[in-house]
């Protein structure tokens, strides 16, 4: 995504919320991890808390927008970089991780993937910069030693986002992205996930959070939510684990 495309992007998003009526409850959430968080959402209005707005986008740009005022309560990343560097500089409270997600290398078709094929396939990868999985990926292309090899040929295409990597393999830009495995379990065909590529899921409280959302992010960690986490694929933090069995 160029850079122009970035800030009519981010701006369409301020337009937005801050040209609509007065919306509450609104949270940031990483794109990759968009599709479980939507149905943490839903179970939680199920038992009587009330609905959240949800903003979906890469961790990088919802950071600089929390940091430019957006009127978000809730971050929820797919890492902890951001989260920690609001928390820096003193613009997210209550920082704690809330699961731990896995790398995959996803390919649309059901066939079993062939590993050997990451050597010379065209890759969406998300972009390292901006994304946790991205940089995951980067990590892990750099200690086998190809990532440089990859960009040299013109093998990686970088995305904005997750699901911008599973669009770009859907239309055959690319053969296989490197995305969450909640997000692999969504788009179907197959997947491997990548041994010791693993993140904690991040979350915390902007200045502007009320009480809705402030029982929202209890609820994100706690035991009620563990079964949703764990059908899309994340593990259960040792904080969630511990208070867990301390009851």
């Amino acid at each position: 995504m160029s850079r122009s495309v970035r800030i009519l992007a981010v701006a369409s998003v301020f337009l937005f919320l801050f040209g609509s009526p007065v919306m509450a409850n609104i949270v940031a959430v990483a794109a990759g991890i968009a599709p479980c968080v939507e149905e943490v959402v839903d179970n939680y209005v199920k038992s009587g808390g009330e609905p959240m707005e949800l903003v979906k986008e890469a961790c990088g740009p919802l950071a600089r927008q929390i940091a430019l005022g957006a009127p978000y309560e809730l971050f929820l990343a797919s890492e902890p970089r951001w989260p920690n560097w609001l928390k820096e500089k003193g613009l997210l409270t209550d920082v704690d991780a809330f699961a731990i997600g896995q790398l995959t290398l996803w390919q649309v078709s059901p066939e079993t993937i062939d590993e050997a094929k990451i050597q010379t396939a065209i890759i969406a990868v998300p972009d390292p910069e901006t994304t946790a999985y991205g940089n995951l990926a980067k990590q892990y292309l750099d200690k086998i030693g190809i990532w440089d090899k990859k960009m040299t040929e013109k093998k990686i295409i970088l995305v904005g986002s997750a699901p911008q990597a599973v669009a770009a393999v859907k239309a055959r830009t690319a053969e296989m992205a490197f995305i969450p495995l909640s997000m692999a379990i969504k788009a179907e065909g197959s997947y491997v996930s990548i041994p010791g590529m693993t993140i904690e899921q991040v979350g915390g409280l902007t200045a502007k959070a009320g009480e809705g959302v402030r029982k929202f992010w209890a609820f994100c960690r706690s035991e009620n939510a563990t079964p949703m986490w764990l059908k899309w694929g994340f593990v259960v933090p040792d904080n969630i684990q511990k208070e867990k069995t301390s009851k």
